[in-house]
């Protein structure tokens, strides 16, 4: 998976008020808008699709790392850890992993 560029487009405040929220959001649709205060970024405009990709990137990292990291540590400790110690390890919690785990089998 290649790495793609994002554009991004910087508004002060006050232009993008001047303009509307409609042409806001019709840049948004097509970049990210980062909106400004005295040069500072206060605010960030994006489309719902986008911000759906990026949030399915980060799980998908997470699950890998996860893995990668869990199988790791077993490999390394030479015999098979229960989930509560690989979690230690990890500096994960448990019962969220467990929860998870319910949540995704239930579906």
């Amino acid at each position: 998976m290649g790495t793609i560029a994002l554009l991004t487009t910087r508004l002060p405040v006050s232009v993008g008020s001047r303009q509307g929220l409609s042409k806001v959001v019709s840049t948004a649709e097509v970049q990210r808008v980062l909106l400004t205060n005295h040069g500072r970024v206060v605010a960030v405009v994006d489309s719902a699709e986008r911000l759906d990709e990026d949030l399915r990137r980060l799980r998908e990292a997470a699950d890998s790392i996860i893995e990668f990291a869990t199988a790791d540590a077993t490999r390394s400790a030479g015999n098979r850890w229960d989930l509560d110690a690989v979690c230690d390890r990890l500096g994960l919690d448990s019962s969220m992993i467990r929860d998870r785990a319910r949540t995704t089998a239930a579906r």
